[in-house]
């Protein structure tokens, strides 16, 4: 029994440090992108987004190699485990893209749209913490796990409203097409975290369902 209760919280360790290290990767973002809102990018704070998810990726194999050697999954099937850190994973992977993105970016911010970038940036950050809080509520209580993913659908609709917003002000622009198009394509970037963070929460409220409820 206690060598189970050891392996147990072995898989719970590394699955606390990558849920941990994905929400810092999504911290770095939005402080990298909240300097380019501000008129200044920091070549020390992409690394560090990217420095984030190279680690994000190396707690993943970890998850997945103490996963299938100790086949403990309960309340949940491994693959489910399985597909779940792969999913999250996958946030991080988006994240550092928008930073690699943002960092060949040779223009700066339009004025009048700092202001509503900084709020999707923010609801970016936003998106992940509450799906980190959703993930590790999947282990303590599933009612409240499955209040969050309703949170996350808020989020996404707002963000969705001014991700429209923000495109449709950028296409107004006339001065500089190329401008235009990196600035509606970090818009779009920005958005699909939220948009796709929304999609986990959806898979996960549908594990919630198809289990015994704890």
């Amino acid at each position: 029994m206690k060598l189970f209760k050891d392996k147990e919280r072995k898989l719970d360790n590394v699955n606390e440090q990558f849920l941990d290290q994905t929400l810092k990767s999504a911290e770095s973002l939005n402080v990298f992108f909240g300097s380019y809102v501000k008129g200044k990018t920091n070549e020390d704070e992409l690394e560090d987004v990217i420095k984030s998810e190279s680690e994000c990726d190396r707690l993943k194999e970890d998850y997945i190699k103490v996963l299938y050697s100790e086949k403990r999954a309960l309340p949940f099937l491994v693959e489910d485990r399985y597909k779940i850190v792969n999913l999250i994973d996958t946030v991080n992977d988006k994240i550092e893209f928008i930073a690699r993105f943002l960092g060949t970016n040779p223009f700066d911010i339009y004025e009048d749209t700092a202001e509503p970038f900084g709020q999707l940036n923010d609801l970016a950050l936003e998106s992940v913490k509450e799906l980190i809080n959703c993930a590790i509520l999947l282990d303590t209580s599933f009612d409240q796990a499955y209040e969050k993913t309703f949170k996350i659908e808020e989020i996404k609709r707002t963000a969705r409203k001014l991700k429209f917003s923000l495109i449709e002000q950028l296409f107004k622009k006339t001065d500089n097409d190329l401008k235009v198009y990196i600035a509606s394509k970090l818009v779009t970037y920005l958005y699909e975290i939220v948009s796709f963070v929304e999609e986990i929460s959806d898979f996960l409220r549908g594990l919630i369902i198809k289990y015994p409820r704890r």
